[in-house]
């Protein structure tokens, strides 16, 4: 297992390549976002999807959600309505998670059998860069055994899963230092799920829900 100090600011390209390398592979990144620290694999692959489960200890029926590059790619995957794309457009990138219908059929293990997914886009420039030299998108869950505490830095993760990952890329602490705010909008409607980052009443006032 490697540890990888990179800048923020600006990723060092060469670092962004060895963890995209390691996940074009078939292998475990974890890697900083906007809220927390997550634990990236190829989101296609039911091997590496299972092998996620595997390292938090996570029960297949608690589907994960998928990281995204930017919203076009998003697009090519899942689907999107006039109010989903406008709560996009206002939240996203950002600590945001939108869960909606699938346009490409994931494992069953990462949606637990669902016909939506949990719809991430981080506003963390070593998240997003990782994500685009992939090519693909990769599975965004916090990188901690499941119902352990919040890994908002890098020491967090690798002291829950470190010992069972290839790589970590260490950004510092992250800005929210708290989970996404999840919100159902696969009927059309939204629906809060979880409020973390983003308060309830924040998407209230800007979507009118």
């Amino acid at each position: 297992m490697k540890i990888l100090k990179i800048n923020p600011n600006r990723p060092e390209k060469e670092l962004i390549r060895l963890a995209a390398d390691v996940i074009k592979k078939g292998g475990i990144v974890i890697y900083p976002t906007d809220t927390l620290y997550g634990i990236a694999a190829n989101a296609l692959s039911k091997k590496c999807v299972v092998n996620v489960y595997k390292i938090k200890g996570r029960k297949f029926t608690k589907p994960l959600s998928v990281a995204f590059h930017s919203l076009q790619q998003a697009k090519r995957y899942v689907k999107f309505d006039k109010v989903s794309t406008e709560l996009a457009r206002k939240f996203l990138p950002g600590p945001l998670t939108i869960i909606l219908p699938m346009k490409y059929k994931f494992p069953k293990e990462l949606t637990g059998g669902s016909k939506s997914v949990g719809v991430r886009l981080p506003d963390n420039k070593i998240a997003l860069e990782m994500i685009r030299e992939c090519g693909f998108p990769v599975t965004s869950t916090s990188a901690n055994v499941s119902g352990n505490g919040d890994p908002i830095t890098a020491e967090d993760a690798v002291n829950q899963v470190g010992d069972k990952v290839d790589m970590i890329l260490d950004g510092g602490k992250c800005r929210h230092s708290k989970p996404s705010t999840i919100v159902d909008a696969s009927s059309g409607k939204i629906k809060i799920l979880r409020e973390g980052a983003i308060k309830g009443r924040t998407l209230s006032e800007l979507v009118g829900i």
